[in-house]
């Protein structure tokens, strides 16, 4: 087996999006019932199965039977039914950065050393970490540094919805909660369920991967090794960790590495992240269906007092028509590069509340290593990571009401952007002057 070396620093790219497959679920749907009603007589009436319950929720993931378009449409009808939708299957898909690459790279200027460094070390909060991902540009952009002066979240609790975590990864064990799988019921960690060969090529080739100035190219056969979003959600913990050093981090595993999940999954989801008391829900994934189930979900996280934070989207066009980013109260957010400009492949639109670097962000991966990415699913976490700071004595949702209302504006470095990048580049920092 031959792998080829480029002298290039890593550069993992992930989008935000989530479309429906090409052959939908279509013999499964989401049946929301009124209260009092059974499902015993629902399935009964329509001759499907039960095939899982949201806890303590009328919800439930019913199986239809051969004639699914007949019974969809009868139990829309039916006065018991609040509710009833297909289970879109749905996955995420990789950014088209076209030349973007070696636009990044050709003007990374002094940062260029942040990517190179692969090896040194420093005390962060307890755990020695990459320097070059303590005090990496994107940081210091959205002014985190002062931040940590006054605050490190302690207390708060940040639930994320993605693909898992590396548990054992040393900058953010100390900060895990247990977290949800939805998928097994066993293990948050992302290396559950890899093969055996896979799990080798982890451990041995990831130290040339991720931690020093050579990134590994899989070609052919070898990328089948790797699941295209294996460490998706490391990542995502990584950006909310090293913001809010103190807050506690919830995995919620909904996605497999490969980036595949059902609609009925993630609303799951939601719930459980409101039974678990979050006070940030981070979502750094979004979908062109609109589920009306879904959106409930939304709106019930957000009565317990949860604010909810969600990427815009990397298809360089307007967010309206992406969920959850397109709900009411959620704090949409759209990437940006280090000149404040909006990144190439980011979403706008009126949806968008904030935006944040999205382009370069250095954060964990797994095999306790490290690597640099881009896309909106990074800058979600880094104003996620800033509302959790301001939580301590405060209300979630006013909280990332004053992030969002504290944003340096950026609306004269994007001609043609106007009012659709929200209030502006996140600042931590000003934020906390506000709340003070």
């Amino acid at each position: 087996m031959r792998f080829r070396f480029v002298l290039l620093s890593v550069l993992i790219v992930y989008t935000a999006v989530v479309r429906a497959s090409s052959s939908t679920n279509g013999d499964y749907f989401i049946v929301t019932l009124k209260d009092g009603e059974s499902i015993s007589r629902a399935n009964g009436n329509y001759g499907t199965q039960t095939v899982r319950r949201i806890a303590g929720k009328n919800i439930f993931l019913v199986q239809a039977g051969s004639e699914s378009d007949k019974t969809l449409k009868k139990m829309k009808k039916d006065k018991g039914v609040v509710t009833v939708e297909r289970n879109e299957r749905i996955s995420l898909t990789s950014a088209k950065l076209g030349n973007y690459t070696a636009y990044l790279l050709d003007n990374l200027g002094s940062y260029t050393a942040y990517l190179l460094d692969g090896a040194t070390r420093k005390n962060f909060y307890g755990t020695q970490v990459l320097w070059s991902y303590v005090d990496q540009p994107a940081l210091k952009l959205i002014q985190v540094d002062q931040a940590r002066t006054t605050t490190t979240g302690a207390g708060a609790l940040v639930a994320y919805i993605d693909t898992g975590v590396d548990t054992e990864h040393p900058a953010l064990k100390p900060w895990l909660e247990p977290g949800v799988d939805l998928l097994r019921g066993e293990s948050v960690s992302e290396l559950n369920g890899l093969s055996n060969y896979t799990a080798y090529l982890l451990d041995q080739y990831t130290a040339f991967l991720l931690d020093h100035r050579f990134s590994l190219s899989l070609s052919g056969i070898e990328t089948q090794a790797f699941p295209p979003f294996f460490g998706h959600g490391t990542l995502v913990a990584g950006v909310i960790h090293v913001v809010a050093p103190g807050a506690r981090i919830a995995p919620i595993k909904a996605f497999d590495a490969s980036g595949n999940t059902t609609m009925f999954t993630v609303i799951e989801a939601v719930y459980r992240a409101a039974d678990l008391g979050a006070d940030v829900l981070n979502m750094s994934f979004s979908t062109p269906d609109d589920s009306e189930t879904f959106a409930t979900a939304i709106a019930f996280a957000r009565s317990t007092g949860m604010a909810i934070i969600a990427s815009a989207g990397n298809d360089s066009r307007d967010v309206e028509g992406l969920y959850p980013a397109a709900y009411p109260g959620v704090y949409a957010v759209a990437a940006t590069d280090f000149a404040d400009r909006i990144a190439p492949f980011s979403n706008y639109g009126k949806s968008v509340s904030v935006t944040a670097p999205g382009a370069f962000v250095i954060s964990t991966v797994p095999g306790g290593r490290y690597a640099a990415t881009w896309g909106t699913s990074f800058s979600a976490p880094l104003v996620g990571g800033a509302v959790s700071l301001l939580v301590t004595g405060r209300q979630s949702q006013s909280s990332a009401a004053l992030v969002v209302n504290t944003a340096d504006p950026i609306d004269s470095l994007n001609p043609g952007f106007e009012r659709r990048l929200g209030r502006g580049r996140l600042n931590i920092s000003q934020a906390l002057k506000m709340k003070n």
